[in-house]
């Protein structure tokens, strides 16, 4: 911001983001009896929960709002109007599945370039999705005046602004107007219709200015506060062992424990023995009851019992041990093949910096010039495969001089096919060798 000179300019810091809204909305509060006398959920008026659409939103750090950009799903209807009472300048665009494409984003920057001020640059951030990383966006920000931040990734929940204070007032907003509506009408269905009618009164139900500069400053964006976050948040992640201060395990005895004591002293010494050599052995199978309950308790208190001597001579009885190869084969389980890692874009945070858009051009030539190539390889491939139906003189398939019916022929060293007129219309009988030029050099 200090580098383009608008660090005190908080109405050309622009934040964007995407974000789905339900058509059945969520309640916050139903008085119901308990679960003892009541079973199931309790009832409540709702919409049709399993539809949603998508709107683009973009606040400024003075806590303007650029006219929501809505994504609606394919096909698109011929005489259907959906903005009938829409918040003034709401667009909409229709993509396959109804979210946020490449194509789309650029269509929702000239939607932002039509709505922001003249006078530039002006900063967007943005989160790292790869639907808002393409060559043709970053070129076409750059020739708007339109600088292009990304957050960093994995961080949007405590940097990002529209996350941090005007989506949450928002949705509980939306709720709300979805609840009134089904009161006043409980049979009324929201659908796309009434759906930009419907978030226009969601946005007029909050104050918008207010949340937008509220959040920006809660994420320290703007005003710049560096010591809003402290370093703690960007570390990495722990997991559950690495903790510090978890309390040790209790020495005292699990039930099954204890189960599995009293039950082996009522066992006697030639039986216990007996029992435990048929649990090394793997034994599933045992008439008596006393032997299923012995190897139940052992298993839950002491888990797969394996003897001292079985795991010295483990090394020596491998070596012995001998399969049939039928049943190995018949063992052997399918092994799922490794899915390729998609490589993650090294983009810097800057993303219309011209250093940063001339690399992108130039590895977009290159993956270009390599699909070239081995879109070339196949087809020689693929015309190798067909064999004779292209000739070694001429290249063609048919030959120039004639439209008709040409034969073939062709030579006993190479194996390689020839256009008969291509070679010079020879007569050759069934026994006599013929020899191409190429084979005679």
């Amino acid at each position: 911001m200090g580098e383009i000179g608008i660090r005190h300019e908080p109405e050309k810091l622009f934040n964007m983001d995407e974000s789905g809204f339900d058509f059945g909305g969520k309640g916050e509060f139903v008085l119901a009896p308990t679960k003892e006398l009541m079973k199931g959920n309790p009832p409540r008026l709702t919409g049709n929960k399993k539809e949603r659409l998508t709107a683009a939103f973009c606040i400024s750090a003075a806590g303007a709002l650029i006219p929501p950009f809505l994504i609606y799903p394919e096909p698109k209807p011929i005489n259907a109007t959906f903005l009938d009472n829409a918040f003034p300048g709401t667009e909409i665009q229709y993509t396959k599945k109804g979210w946020m494409d490449s194509a789309t984003f650029l269509l929702f920057l000239r939607h932002l370039d039509r709505h922001i001020l003249s006078d530039r640059p002006v900063v967007l951030l943005i989160d790292s999705v790869s639907s808002h990383m393409s060559v043709d966006i970053f070129q076409f920000a750059k020739e708007k005046n339109i600088e292009l931040y990304r957050l960093l990734p994995n961080s949007t929940h405590f940097l990002q602004p529209l996350d941090n204070g005007v989506f949450g007032g928002l949705k509980k907003s939306w709720n709300t107007v979805l609840r009134r509506r089904l009161q006043e009408d409980p049979g009324a269905k929201t659908t796309k219709l009434v759906f930009a009618e419907l978030l226009n009164k969601a946005i007029n139900g909050i104050d918008m200015k207010r949340a937008a500069v509220s959040a920006f400053r809660a994420t320290g964006t703007f005003p710049i506060n560096k010591n809003r976050h402290g370093p703690e948040i960007f570390a990495t992640a722990r997991s559950f062992e690495q903790e510090v201060g978890l309390p040790e395990r209790s020495p005292q005895k699990t039930s099954a424990q204890e189960a599995m004591e009293v039950f082996s002293s009522i066992l006697s010494t030639p039986v216990r023995a007996h029992y435990n050599k048929r649990m090394l052995e793997g034994c599933d199978v045992e008439t008596s009851p006393s032997f299923a309950t012995y190897r139940r308790l052992h298993m839950r208190a002491f888990g797969p019992i394996i003897e001292a001597n079985a795991v010295t001579n483990s090394q020596s009885t491998a070596a012995d041990i001998t399969v049939s190869t039928s049943i190995g084969d018949c063992c052997q389980l399918p092994m799922a093949t490794p899915r390729p890692r998609r490589r993650k874009l090294d983009l810097p945070n800057h993303v219309t910096d011209p250093a940063h858009i001339k690399s992108m051009c130039l590895k977009t030539l290159q993956k270009a010039r390599k699909l070239g190539e081995k879109e070339k390889k196949a087809k020689a491939k693929y015309m190798a495969a067909k064999g004779r139906e292209t000739c070694k003189l001429c290249k063609r398939t048919h030959p120039k001089t004639s439209s008709e019916a040409v034969d073939w022929i062709a030579c006993d060293v190479c194996n390689g096919w020839f256009h008969v007129l291509c070679v010079g219309n020879i007569q050759i009988t069934v026994m006599e060798e013929f020899v191409c030029i190429f084979c005679k050099k």
